[in-house]
């Protein structure tokens, strides 16, 4: 049997998120001298809650590879293998963290593999692992497609500021956009694991509208083969709009909706909403 290990930063339905042949490993949030484990000891929804009335302003950590060891080894226990999906290793040492736990296990039947991705983008490829594997796909199958699909997923989000990206050094490419946005909304992507800028635009409402129709041109297929992710900081309204727009331009009713959690919160902040676009089938 395959087993699939994510991190925390993956943002699916919870049924996914909770599936027998997964196991979520937790990264860390921080506020002050106090740590959390992503979804373990601090939910979404109380994040999005203290967040605002906190007057120390949260970091994050990586998960550590004792945090991957661990199920590594009951899996391999049990007779089962292991494949290993985690956030881009641009944004976080996490996969590094993988790859030592991995190293501990000599000879086990384990892959470990850079999504280049976060979030709903992170979201989509644990779907398609866990769907090829409850049908009975090899490791090499499931490894192979994941590798295919983590370049061909596209990903857009929109902030109300850089602020948070800039203070957690996970700005990227964004860099360039950083004081040039007094009067804009940054529209922001993820390539090749890196945060990279698309385009300055003067409201969220706007934002979100090129967001849609960047998608729409960067995914020409149609259908139910189209799978897509929509993720949201705290506004689910907006992110339900979004995702009955996005279904209905691509025609597709495989959609799913979910809350940013802690980590990924902490590094963009509140009204931040994305999207994914997957045409694999």
């Amino acid at each position: 049997m395959i087993r699939i290990i994510t991190d925390s930063t993956c943002e699916a339905p919870p049924a996914l998120l909770n599936h027998p042949l997964v196991t979520v490993i937790p990264l860390y949030v921080i506020f002050g001298q106090q740590s959390y484990r992503d979804g373990v000891d601090m939910t979404r929804e109380q994040f999005w809650s203290y967040l605002p009335k906190s007057s120390v302003l949260p970091t994050t950590s990586q998960a550590s590879p004792a945090n991957f060891e661990t199920p590594f080894r009951e899996i391999i226990e049990a007779g089962d293998e292991v494949i290993a999906i985690t956030l881009s290793a641009k944004l976080s040492r996490t996969y590094e963290s993988a790859l030592v736990a991995r190293e501990a296990l000599p000879g086990a039947p384990i892959t470990v593999i850079d999504s280049r991705s976060i979030s709903v983008g992170l979201g989509l490829m644990l779907e398609k692992a866990v769907e090829m594997a409850e049908a009975g796909a090899s490791r090499a199958e499931i490894t192979a497609q994941l590798e295919q699909m983590r370049d061909e997923i596209r990903i857009l989000f929109t902030l109300q500021t850089l602020e948070y990206l800039q203070r957690g050094g996970r700005i990227g490419k964004a860099q360039a956009f950083v004081g040039t946005l007094l009067q804009f909304k940054p529209l922001l992507s993820i390539i090749e694991g890196e945060v990279h800028p698309v385009a300055r635009v003067r409201s969220m409402g706007k934002a979100i509208e090129t967001m849609q129709d960047l998608l729409a041109q960067q995914v020409t297929a149609r259908g139910e083969r189209v799978h897509i992710g929509v993720t949201h900081a705290d506004t689910p309204n907006t992110a339900a709009q979004i995702a009955d727009a996005l279904a209905k331009r691509f025609e597709t009713s495989r959609v799913f909706v979910c809350s940013l959690g802690p980590v990924i919160g902490t590094h963009v902040g509140p009204g931040t909403v994305g999207a994914a676009v997957y045409a694999g089938g």
